[in-house]
């Protein structure tokens, strides 16, 4: 056998033949399309139940984003512990019980406020829990020289699911109020199932290796004092998160309760948004081919705001669906880059905790942003709560412009930083 040999025999099965990340790809796709369906309803739901307030329309939005602030810590603690094919076979059933329960309240006419609050957290709950999960256990069923392409198909996967999710809940909520969330119960039982044929082993602590928790978590928050650069740009991302609210928010009480147009008009704008995703997803390995991660983060936060400005003044769901697909291009590839970043920056046993720490700031300005948003534009209505919201993203751009961490980020080559085992 020749020396060409041996590295062909040696060199890691394509994306498309390696078993177990397609299996946890499309499990995992499955239940990405029931949190997009059960999403886009939500804030229907809670517009229906309150007799049409905005600030219920808060309320679903600031329950879906609150467990983030709540869960995220502890979980990624627990995930770097944990057999993580266990965490997300679990997180699967516990979705089936809550997704099914909140379709069978509402069939039966007993679903209020307060408990659809309470499902609500619960499913983000279980969800975040499952990504976080998932996100470390990449790490250990793809080589690391394919590690940017996995994470750019799996933003590809968040992508496609919110395409075809968010329209599909919003025409089953019109058809039938439960139907969405039978979908959705129902794509998450095939996940449970499709996880149990993963055959990695994705345990990460023998049980003689665990200390307390606390301990655990001062690991990650030492290693993340350290990384100046990924500070400064979670706390411009998280500013820019808070703003973004008001724009998911607004699209509801625009089309619905202004505008007066049907529930389905909503699926149609997330449709078009969603083609915007899914291109930049698919586009994103390009964008950062060429353009340092300052230059994305900085100018795509100027663009936003032109857009969001833009959409104040929109005259139809199709150009808000344009222009709410121009900013989900620019979301995706901060989506793919940061993602990579953050990966390829993070030590293999601290992924899950990492992770979990910067979403939790992240969260924090989602969860702070949804209940603004919902105040805003109860007390603004959706036109000058947009024009507000435009004109304080633009401060955060040219705040971000006049950090030298943020200015000097750039993208590690994770090619080199990965070409070793996945195992730490």
């Amino acid at each position: 056998m020749t020396a060409l040999d041996d590295t062909t025999a040696l060199a890691p099965p394509p994306l498309r033949r390696n078993r177990d990340f397609l299996l946890l790809w499309s499990g995992n796709w499955l239940q990405f399309f029931g949190s997009r369906m059960s999403n886009a309803c939500y804030p229907l739901l809670a517009l229906q139940i309150s007799g049409g307030s905005a600030q219920a329309v808060g309320l679903a939005s600031a329950a879906a984003v609150l467990p983030q602030a709540v869960v995220q810590v502890p979980a990624g603690v627990l995930v770097d512990r944990w057999d993580r094919l266990a965490v997300m076979r679990w997180c699967a059933s516990g979705r089936v019980l809550v997704l099914g329960a909140v379709g069978a309240t509402l069939a039966l006419g007993v679903l209020g406020m307060e408990l659809l609050l309470g499902l609500i957290a619960v499913e983000v709950s279980l969800a975040i829990i499952a990504s976080l999960a998932e996100r470390a256990a990449v790490r250990t069923v793809v080589p690391g020289e394919q590690l940017p392409a996995a994470l750019s198909q799996n933003e590809a996967r968040g992508r496609i699911a919110g395409l075809l999710g968010g329209p599909a809940g919003t025409v089953l909520y019109t058809w039938t109020r439960w139907s969405p969330f039978l979908a959705a119960t129902l794509g998450a039982m095939i996940a449970a199932v499709n996880l149990r044929s993963i055959r990695s082993d994705l345990s990460t602590q023998t049980p003689r290796q665990r200390r307390p928790i606390h301990r655990d978590l001062a690991d990650a928050l030492h290693w993340l004092r350290g990384q100046r650069a990924l500070r400064a740009m979670l706390a411009v991302v998280t500013a820019a998160t808070a703003l973004l609210q008001v724009v998911l928010q607004g699209l509801v009480v625009i089309l619905v309760k202004e505008q007066s147009l049907p529930e389905a008009t909503l699926g149609l704008v997330l449709g078009i948004s969603g083609c915007g995703g899914l291109l930049g997803a698919l586009t994103a390995r390009w964008f950062m081919a060429r353009l340092p991660l300052s230059v994305l983060l900085i100018g795509g936060l100027g663009v936003w705001a032109a857009l969001m400005n833009a959409m104040a003044w929109a005259t139809g769901p199709i150009q808000l669906g344009i222009l709410f697909a121009l900013m989900n291009i620019i979301g995706a590839v901060f989506g793919v880059a940061t993602g990579v970043y953050q990966v390829a920056i993070t030590p293999q046993h601290l992924q899950g905790r990492g992770a979990a720490l910067s979403g939790l700031v992240v969260s924090l300005g989602a969860t702070g942003g949804a209940f603004a948003a919902g105040k805003l534009l109860e007390t603004y209505h959706g036109l000058l709560s947009l024009l507000v919201a435009s004109g304080l993203m633009a401060v955060i751009a040219a705040v971000a412009a006049l950090i030298p961490a943020v200015r000097k980020a750039r993208i590690p080559d994770a090619t080199a930083r990965f070409g070793g085992s996945p195992h730490p």
